[in-house]
């Protein structure tokens, strides 16, 4: 394995850490927005190192870029839209 993906799949592993660290230690309705940012942020990281969409046309990098930003919105906009119970 290449150096950029051992520290790429390093910072993946440390983030799934503190998602964990952050959903039992910490109250509150912004921790969940937290753990969602933070698992949409390692979903583009996924994308674009470990599927190669990095190198791939500009086309096809910008659609998976809208495509995580779309899908990071809708689900940040359903979670505070949605009653707590």
């Amino acid at each position: 394995m290449s150096s950029p993906l051992i520290i790429t799949w390093t910072f993946l592993s440390t983030a799934t850490l503190l998602s964990w660290w952050l959903e039992a230690s910490i109250e509150g309705a912004w921790v969940g927005s937290t753990i969602l940012l933070i698992a949409f942020f390692k979903a583009r990281l996924i994308l674009m190192v470990f599927m190669g969409v990095r190198d791939a046309p500009p086309a096809i990098r910008q659609s998976c870029e809208v495509w995580v930003v779309t899908a990071c919105t809708a689900v940040m906009v359903t979670y505070w839209l949605a009653p707590f119970y």
